[in-house]
């Protein structure tokens, strides 16, 4: 086994959104991850900042891929010898930025006030394309809160509080009418409301900004928000839309639209937050520990799980927040999960999220053995299917599949 140990070369502090990031990175020469008996681990010993409470924290590896193979590659990472991060990167050649989110892991080591920690990268699954690993760093946001997890994850319909609702500025159709969005609520008060300008929040005004109409949010003229006009995202044809950018047929209104990835929509959008009539309705299922009674075992006996997740582009965290540096900083419901089993159950949970945009049923029964077995998750959750178009009972074969596969 070839490793390969790198120092820290540099420490800096950049702006982003408002926040002040502590960032390292080391620079890494000659290594190469390749998949075979002889796998190549790149090492870095990464330095941490001083903090007492850390909002959000990431692994970001920079690479090349290089002679493609059938398998995709997956990278995992290892933070002190204990696994915690994955991510599957598209089968091409050329460069990479692949983001890990790691805020549960480091944050014991903030606390226990560890100096820096070693970082490990690596694959484990056999024939993956290599991959030459070029950087290591991490991206921190310490002592700064952006929101109450809690929030996050209670079921919607219930409670009388919506946090940061976002909602998209966009230009009348007719740009003499004013811009509107509907909310999923109708507000009884509001909390707070802003939006960004040049990467910098800006604090919102009710009756000066917007105004509030029923469950519907107006923009009034003047407003510091930036009405996107609604003639530079919709196009008749197919020709014009894509002398903007990527673009898709949208049958509902007959025209092509555009779209972005990244933080192009997080840094313009509206961000909410109000008060409403309270409500609880009961919606979802019950949760029953006798259908998972494996997981239920280890987590009385306090034994570390490992969780999978396999899936398309919304299991990998298309547009995360958290991925794109941007306000508020959320991580993908994958790492939601984790961390919040761990914090809830007070044992340790190993998350790998072997996802991948863009994939159907059909790269997942393809790749399971490769991807997710390596892993032996003791949870495994499988999320394929927006962008399946095969029928009912091949979709059925290709999840059977992989439940068969991973079992």
């Amino acid at each position: 086994m070839k490793i390969l140990n790198c120092i820290v070369l540099f420490a800096i502090s950049i702006s982003v959104a408002s926040a002040e990031f502590f960032s390292t990175s080391v620079n890494v020469k000659d290594a190469n991850i390749v998949n075979n008996e002889k796998t190549s681990v790149v090492e870095a010993t990464i330095k941490l900042p001083k903090a007492k409470r850390l909002s959000y924290g990431v692994i970001v590896v920079g690479g090349e891929r290089l002679t493609l193979s059938n398998t995709p590659p997956s990278l995992t990472i290892a933070i002190n010898g204990v696994e915690c991060a994955s991510r599957t990167l598209n089968n091409k050649s050329g460069k990479f930025g692949a983001t890990f989110f790691v805020t549960k892991d480091i944050r014991p080591l903030l606390k226990a006030g560890d100096e820096s920690m070693n970082v490990k990268v690596y694959f484990k699954g056999q024939n993956q394309t290599p991959c030459r690993i070029d950087s290591i760093g991490v991206r921190m946001l310490a002592d700064e809160r952006h929101f109450r997890t809690s929030s996050y994850i209670r079921p919607i319909f219930s409670g009388d509080e919506m946090i940061a609702e976002s909602v998209f500025p966009l230009g009348n159709e007719d740009p003499s009418n004013p811009a509107t969005a509907k909310l999923l609520f109708k507000p009884t008060s509001i909390i707070e409301a802003y939006t960004f300008a040049n990467n910098k929040r800006v604090d919102l005004t009710e009756g000066k900004d917007f105004k509030i109409n029923n469950d519907t949010i107006e923009f009034l003229p003047n407003s510091k928000v930036k009405i996107i006009p609604y003639n530079s995202l919709f196009f008749d044809t197919k020709e014009q839309a894509s002398k903007v950018g990527n673009n898709f047929y949208y049958p509902l209104i007959k025209k092509f639209a555009v779209f972005y990835e990244g933080s192009w929509f997080h840094s313009r959008m509206v961000y909410i937050s109000y008060k409403h009539r309270s409500i609880n309705e009961k919606i979802g299922e019950k949760f029953d520990e006798n259908l998972l009674p494996n997981t239920m075992k280890l987590i009385a006996q306090k034994k570390k799980i490992n969780l999978v997740l396999y899936g398309d582009s919304i299991s990998a965290g298309a547009n995360a927040s958290g991925l794109s540096s941007m306000t508020p900083f959320a991580p993908t419901w994958g790492d939601y999960i984790a961390q919040e089993l761990q914090k809830y159950y007070k044992m340790p949970v190993a998350f790998y999220n072997r996802a991948l945009g863009g994939t159907t049923s059909i790269w997942g029964a393809q790749h399971v053995k490769a991807l997710v077995c390596p892993d032996k998750p003791d949870l495994a959750i499988i999320a394929f299917g927006m962008n399946d178009g095969v029928s009912k009972d091949a979709f059925r074969k290709n999840i059977e599949t992989m439940i068969s596969e991973i079992r």
